[in-house]
């Protein structure tokens, strides 16, 4: 019994140690990295890419991007960026939308860099947020409806910082005037419910609830 007991400790040993030497690693070439030794923090972190962690994937990815450490590589820097990305890492998610956005190692795809914001800013990365805000605000300056009811919920969910929310109402409000029906629904439910520090309004929730949305034409061309 007692020699059942000490095998099953060993082996025990032998499953932690493989453990702690490898999130040693991932803290030694995190720290390496920060510090500035590149050389030594691709050495380290490379394997554990490898091997899957996506820390290590998007930091390996950052330095391929940036030449930090290894030479400039912005295409594998995006291949590292969604391996870690695929794994819903956040802060890959944000730097493979900025290389789909400025168009860097990978064809430029606004859109899919916007969704890639999105998704880090929904786990709560505030440069995301921030940067999704941006980019839909000024979609949304140039008439693209679809933008301005995006800008309005990133707007009431903090995106864009401390705003009035009756601020980013009025944007739900330019929305549904300017045909895009979704924001006069979610109008009725925001002053039915009093949701995002809105106070509810009956009134107002039926006037949005009735609201006749009429499409926005396009010019006809020329």
């Amino acid at each position: 019994m007692k020699r059942s007991s000490a095998w099953l400790y060993f082996l025990l040993l032998c499953m932690a140690f493989p453990m702690a030497s490898y999130a040693d690693q991932l803290e030694d070439g995190t720290a390496a990295m920060k510090s500035g030794d590149y050389e030594s923090a691709y050495q380290l972190l490379y394997p554990l890419a490898v091997e899957g962690n996506a820390t290590a994937q998007e930091s390996i990815g950052t330095m391929l991007c940036e030449g930090l450490g290894v030479g400039m590589d912005e295409i594998q820097a995006v291949s590292w960026y969604q391996k870690s990305a695929d794994q819903g890492y956040a802060t890959a998610q944000y730097a493979l939308g900025a290389m789909y956005v400025n168009g860097r190692g990978v064809e430029k795809d606004v859109p899919k860099g916007l969704s890639l914001f999105a998704k880090a800013a929904q786990q709560g990365l505030v440069i995301a947020q921030q940067d999704a805000y941006a980019l839909s605000f000024k979609e949304a300056q140039e008439g693209n409806v679809v933008a301005s009811h995006n800008v309005a919920y990133m707007c009431l969910n903090g995106w864009a910082g401390e705003v009035n929310p009756y601020d980013c109402v009025k944007l739900l409000e330019t929305a549904a005037q300017n045909g895009f029906a979704k924001s006069a629904s979610a109008l009725a439910r925001i002053y039915s419910e009093g949701k995002y520090g809105i106070e509810p309004d009956e009134e107002k929730a039926a006037y949005w609830k009735d609201y006749q949305v009429v499409p926005v034409r396009s010019k006809p061309e020329e």
